[in-house]
């Protein structure tokens, strides 16, 4: 203990390591084997002497001892004489302040401390201290001081009133640094609303409105946001009543600055002030704020962006809400005048519908209409009663009449309002619905569209008769031949109708077609009918009929599967068809009958077109694929045990390739694409009944099939075999057994199955980061140098760095380590460029092309430690008379699309050789490319670019003439771009 106090004595007089001293003497204290008194008592001498540096170490050990300690540490007796000691240390000398501000903010927080303690603080605080003149952390730590009082002991402050309320705004009057702001203004609402304001609210106000609206530039070191500051700070304005006098001027004030952002900033405050002062308050200005928010609203001006707009809609519609709740007999009087004035401004546009602010009028007036089912009335009667008497149209003006009247039922619906109760359109409601119909059968795609549109929007309200009209309408729609856009409208309005009238919708649309699919020999209309179909796939109702109606159509015929399959990969693509997909799978569904039709077919050689046709089985096996992904375990463990005993002769028979017949080994060779689709994402938790024998008879059919189809469906299922279940160090020697095999195949004979194989395999190996993959990359960099298979080598690194959306990943429940890209890369990018600049020219290209696809899949902070070494390489691709400059021209955009720091330096070697390639190559894309990557070269510092500018200026000038528009369409935004980086814009 002695040695303990000596120590710290001797420590704090030389003010060296005092902090881990202090740690060694806090933990003796909490350990009990020293006293706090002891600590103190041997300090005297410190705390005493005349120096004041010495007292000023003396108190920073005091200060850190204390922080060791436990908050329940000390008896309120012994926080008495801490208490007492910090406030005289606090008013010793200046320099002290810092540390014992942290020594307050430390001892407020303790369990035992009293009132009169905090109190004392504060006497002692409030005189002496001067919190704009200290340094950022200082006034941090008081902040941090003002926030546990006010969350947790407020109430002990109280009895002080103003005098403790101008200590914390004259605290913080002239504060400019951001991360103190933003701690204050999350503060400051607690303690405004639970601390009486008195005479000083004003003051109190003028104190933080002086930051409005918040002028605050973000850097990319910034951790705090405009946005944050600007939000916190408009909470704080509205925080409390008494400042609804201040507030509501302040931002009417600030609306018209010319800034976008302070425009939102005010708008965004006046709707809080709308939403949280109250009503009465808001009244005394209605007239005032109505008068700017329709400058914005209803003017086509600059200033009335679309982002200004609809905040100031939100602004109205907040204050119409606000008027609704006024208490008192004219509530009612209140709303109404202030809606006739709205309407009176709307009037004139609403009456012009070839006016620039007609649209947008009506969707002001639908937010209005939709704070109120009396505002919701008001409106819908005077913009429809307009709309309606509107005759001698042009086609322009009923497009918006549509839209407009679309807009208005929608409110209407949403509000839940009949129409029939609209004052006025008692007998006349109908005729809206009826506009619609008759305008969705117009020549015009426009106004069909439009039609369209607002039929949808009004499927749930039109009327027996109605509905019969809209199914014909509906039918002769999807029977005819129309534009991409009008068919989408056209079966988004055919599914809103079966999800109010399903058994309407299947017997007046569905069956009464349903002979068209089964009879019909015209492939482009059954096609039409079988996407409608599909577009109810979100309708449990319909599950049945869209699952027999496809299983009708499939096999039958090439054209007929061939478009059905088609819709079947849209279908289960979709997400919102989950359900349906389930259904698919169940006993004796879709997925049965397809796997049990082709499995047949193959099986029993019959219509090659069919069930032997590239195309029709890759959709086959995407479908079986979809759905046994989707469906749980127990499901795809039922579709296993059902389906598995037809590939018996792949799953649990040797197959020797080169001994079967003709017949046999076709039949194994698309065997094993329906196998896959089945296989390829199972669950790992089932377990399949000799793995080793099928992976084994799948390379066998990958390396001897001459389909390339059926050789890359054997690869992928053998490495998502491999992948999903050889684990263990005990399986280490079937991997060293698969590749003696392969290396067996590839010195037997030139195939390049073999390498397709090889390449999966190391990517399965590789995702799961297993431990011979480094084995099996290593053979592959040994491969590049072959000159029979080092070109188609190259793959396997391309493929490393690929994600399929079908195979080898986690949807498929494959392992799938992490930053497995980035391991991969590093240990391939040191030997493929080492062995590129030794290896000889017949072979030096494999290695390049190897480069470029690991760099396209890694980002600069994994290249950042090889690229002195990978810049060259790429620099001397960038000339037109090189094979891969395009590949090597999108690594380059790709970089500099991320602002790679280290390109910045090179700027001077690279411009002029993307200058060159954007004028001399003879390939388009080549010469759009090296345009972006110039565009993109301006996010660098202007210092680097402004050497450059007038060669790249003058340079650009002479593509303008190119003979590709698109080419100068690049080079007017490339130009544009660097004769703009030395502009100072309005903002900055």
């Amino acid at each position: 203990m002695t040695y303990v106090l000596n120590k710290i004595v001797d420590v704090v007089k030389n003010g060296n390591d005092i902090d881990s001293t202090c740690e060694l003497v806090g933990k003796e204290i909490s350990e009990k084997r020293l006293t706090f008194l002891q600590f103190v008592e041997s300090l005297e001498e410190i705390l005493t002497s005349t120096d004041k540096e010495i007292r000023l170490n003396g108190v920073k050990a005091f200060v850190a001892v204390l922080k060791k300690l436990p908050l329940d540490f000390f008896m309120s007796e012994e926080l008495d004489y801490i208490n007492q000691f910090l406030c005289e240390r606090f008013i010793d000398h200046h320099s002290f302040v810092p540390i014992v501000l942290i020594g307050i903010e430390y001892t407020v927080q303790m369990k035992n401390i009293t009132k009169q303690m905090i109190v004392r603080y504060f006497n002692t605080i409030m005189p002496h201290f001067h919190c704009q003149s200290q340094l950022q952390n200082d006034r941090y730590t008081f902040y941090c001081i003002l926030q546990y009082i006010f969350l947790n002991r407020l109430d002990d402050l109280r009895f002080m009133g103003p005098d403790f309320l101008y200590c914390v705004i004259s605290s913080m009057d002239g504060e400019r640094d951001p991360n103190n702001l933003i701690l204050l203004f999350r503060i400051l609402p607690q303690f405004l609303r639970n601390f009486p304001l008195g005479h000083l609210a004003e003051e109190t106000f003028d104190v933080i409105a002086c930051y409005f609206p918040i002028d605050f530039y973000e850097t990319e070191e910034s951790k705090i946001t405009r946005d944050e500051l600007a939000i916190n700070l408009s909470r704080c304005l509205t925080c409390v009543e008494e400042f609804a006098d201040f507030c509501i001027p302040l931002a009417l004030e600030k609306l018209e600055a010319s800034l976008k952002v302070a425009k939102l900033d005010s708008l965004h405050l006046l709707k809080l002030c709308c939403e949280t002062f109250d009503p009465i308050k808001i009244k005394n200005h209605i007239e005032e704020i109505w008068r700017i928010l329709k400058m914005i609203i209803m003017t086509d001006t600059e200033d009335s962006a679309d982002e200004i707009r609809e905040a100031a809609i939100g602004v109205l519609t907040a204050l119409l809400y606000s008027l609704t709740i006024i208490k008192g007999n004219n509530e009612q009087e209140q709303l109404s005048n202030f809606l006739d004035i709205v309407l009176k401004s709307s009037n004139r546009f609403l009456l012009d519908t070839q006016a620039t602010l007609f649209i947008p009028s009506i969707k002001l007036l639908c937010s209005v209409g939709k704070t109120s089912n009396y505002a919701s009335l008001k409106i819908a009667n005077k913009v429809f009663l307009i709309l309606l008497n509107k005759s001698d149209v042009s086609q322009t003006e009923i497009i918006r009449i549509i839209e407009a009247m679309g807009l208005i039922t929608n409110m209407c619906i949403q509000m839940s309002i009949d129409l029939s109760s609209i004052p006025g359109l008692e007998t006349r409601w109908e005729e809206i619905c009826c506009y619609f119909l008759l305008y969705s059968q117009n020549e015009l795609p426009e106004i069909k569209m439009s039609a369209l549109r607002a039929l949808k929007i009004s499927t749930k309200i039109l009327t027996n008769s109605q509905r019969i009209n809209y199914y014909c309408i509906l039918i002769e729609l999807i029977k005819s031949d129309t534009t991409d856009s009008i068919r989408k409208e056209t079966l988004s309005c055919f599914k809103e109708a079966a999800t109010y009238f399903k058994e309407e919708v299947n017997r007046e649309i569905i069956q009464f077609n349903l002979n068209i699919l089964n009879q019909s020999n015209d492939i482009v209309l059954k096609s039409k009918w079988l996407n409608a179909l599909c577009c109810l796939g979100k309708e449990e109702y319909f599950f049945t009929i869209i699952s027999d109606n496809l299983c009708a159509n499939l096999s039958e015929k090439k054209a007929e599967t061939e478009i059905t399959l088609k819709c079947l990969r849209d279908l289960v693509r979709n997400v919102e068809n989950i359900n349906l997909v389930h259904h698919f799978a169940l006993n004796g569904g879709l997925l049965n009958f397809i796997l049990i039709t082709w499995i047949n077919g193959i099986r029993s050689c019959a219509d090659f077109s069919i069930f032997r046709n590239e195309i029709i089985l890759e959709d086959v096996s995407f479908v079986i694929n979809s759905i046994v992904k989707t469906i749980n375990n127990n499901e795809q463990l039922q579709i296993l045990n059902q389906f598995s005993q037809y590939f018996n002769d792949i799953m649990n028979t040797k197959i020797n390739f080169k001994t079967l017949s003709d017949t046999q080994q076709g039949i194994h060779s698309y065997m094993v694409i329906i196998l896959e689709s089945v296989l390829n994402s199972l669950n790992t938790n089932i377990k399949l009944n000799n793995i080793i024998l099928l992976i084994e008879n799948c390379i066998e059919l990958s390396t001897y099939s001459n389909n390339p189809i059926c050789s890359l469906s054997a690869s992928r299922l053998t490495a998502t075999l491999i992948n999903k279940y050889i684990d263990g160090d005990e399986n280490d020697f079937l991997i060293d057994k698969f590749k003696l095999n392969l290396e067996s195949y590839l010195n037997l004979s030139t195939n390049n199955n073999v390498i397709i194989q090889i390449s999966w395999i190391t990517k399965s190996l590789s995702l799961k980061g297993h431990r011979k993959m480094l084995q099996w990359i290593d053979w592959s960099l040994n491969l590049l140098a072959d000159p029979l298979y080092g070109k188609m080598m190259t793959q396997c690194f391309k493929m490393l760095t690929q994600t399929d959306d079908g195979y080898l990943n986690k949807e498929c429940f494959c392992s799938v380590k992490l930053l497995y890209r980035q391991r991969i890369f590093c240990y391939v990018i040191e030997p493929l460029i080492s062995k590129y600049n030794t290896s000889s020219e017949s072979v030096k290209e494999n290695y390049l092309i190897s480069i470029l696809y690991q760099m396209d899949g890694n980002t600069y902070v994994t290249l950042s430690p090889y690229f002195s070494k990978i810049l060259p390489l790429l620099l001397q691709l960038l000339s037109p008379e090189q094979v891969y400059v395009l590949q090597s021209l999108q690594t380059f955009r790709n970089l500099l699309e991320s602002k790679t720091p280290v390109l910045e330096d090179y700027l001077q070697s690279f411009v002029p050789k993307l200058l060159n390639l954007s004028q001399s190559s003879k390939y388009m894309n080549i010469r759009i490319v090296a345009l972006q990557c110039l565009y993109n070269c301006c996010d660098y510092s202007l210092i680097k670019l402004l050497p450059l500018k007038r060669q790249v200026i003058s340079e650009l000038t002479k593509c303008l003439d190119d003979k590709k528009r698109l080419v100068r369409k690049e080079v007017v935004r490339t130009k544009s771009r660097w004769l703009s980086i030395d502009v100072v814009n309005d903002d900055d």
